[in-house]
């Protein structure tokens, strides 16, 4: 009897220690991370707004993770294809999001089926970075402000195009929203992501476009394109001598972007409070406060991954309530 009482304590004492050894590697699996480079996708094209953000954190990121970070753009359908790419990867800590106000916001109220949920398929990380947007022109438009481009506009309805990054995206928004506030007709002309959209306007095959300060300020200090207005509730710090629509007699037309860090849903925690650290870190990292500056991104510091989802919800709600009274769909 005392031999299989003897036997069992030796069998439940192996089991625990197994047991200990499997926490033990799991915890030692979890404190390496990362030990391969993370992919960060971002959902619209290389040379856009997002791209060049990214772009110019990337090394502090890398730096910080002891890893690289490989930049994956993935345009189209307004930031969703790259979204849903993430929602649908593996939630270990080597793919994450760089999502949007148009991925987290904008697309959940245009679009009727999507294959991914803002709240429901990520786990937030951070919010990085605000970014206002700021309305420029072709050359060939006879307008040097805003007041001059609206009569221009009325004068020929419906003659003249505007680009957007895609459909639902925080550029058309703010295109729609200016179309209703000014009362002007112009048609909207989806693309895959801001650089081809730019592309066009440089060419004369859209007159005017809403886009952040990165992807436009070298075609203005090239003379290739006209800056009018900061679409948003204040000056740029980046640009403060670009006065907003508000004050040019345009209301109403508050729109921005964002740049925020998700990972696909069940994420270990400690993953999601590392990144969340070595993003925090880079953003507020001095040397690059002059580079943010000049494209525009404002960045933010002290975002956590529960501030982060409510500034998700609070979003989602509010473009809803923009949505539904603007009567704008996606095409």
């Amino acid at each position: 009897m005392r031999r299989l009482w003897v036997r069992a304590v030796g069998l439940s004492m192996a089991a625990l220690s197994m047991a200990g050894l499997a926490t033990l590697a799991a915890g030692t699996a979890q404190a390496a991370y990362p030990d391969r480079p993370v992919r960060i996708v971002v959902p619209f094209s290389a040379g856009g707004g997002q791209d060049i953000f990214i772009r110019v954190i990337a090394n502090k990121v890398s730096e910080q993770l002891g890893q690289p970070l490989v930049i994956d753009n993935r345009p189209g359908a307004s930031g969703n294809i790259g979204a849903s790419t993430v929602a649908a990867a593996a939630p270990d800590g080597y793919t994450v999001l760089l999502g949007t106000a148009a991925t987290h916001g904008m697309n959940q109220a245009l679009f009727k089926k999507l294959d991914f949920d803002a709240i429901k398929s990520f786990e937030p990380v951070a919010l990085v970075a605000v970014v206002p947007l700021v309305l420029v022109t072709h050359p060939s438009v006879p307008a040097k402000t805003t007041p001059e481009l609206v009569a221009y506009l009325k004068a020929n309805p419906g003659t003249f195009n505007y680009g957007s990054s895609g459909t639902g995206a925080p550029l058309h928004l703010a295109g729609e929203l200016f179309k209703k506030s000014a009362r002007v007709d112009v048609v909207h002309v989806p693309y895959k992501g801001s650089a081809p959209a730019i592309a066009d306007l440089l060419a004369g095959r859209t007159i005017l476009q809403f886009d952040t300060f990165a992807a436009t300020n070298q075609h203005v200090a090239a003379g290739s394109l006209n800056r009018l207005a900061v679409a948003g509730p204040s000056r740029s710090h980046g640009a403060p001598d670009v006065p907003t629509l508000l004050e040019q007699g345009i209301p109403g037309v508050d729109a921005y972007s964002t740049s925020a860090i998700f990972l696909p849903a069940g994420t270990p925690p400690a993953i999601v409070d590392r990144l969340n650290a070595v993003f925090r870190a880079a953003v507020s990292d001095p040397s690059l406060a002059g580079k943010l500056a000049e494209i525009g991104f404002d960045p933010v510091t002290d975002s956590t991954p529960a501030s982060l989802k409510a500034h998700v919800e609070a979003e989602i709600a509010k473009w809803a309530r923009i949505v539904a009274d603007s009567g704008i769909q996606a095409e």
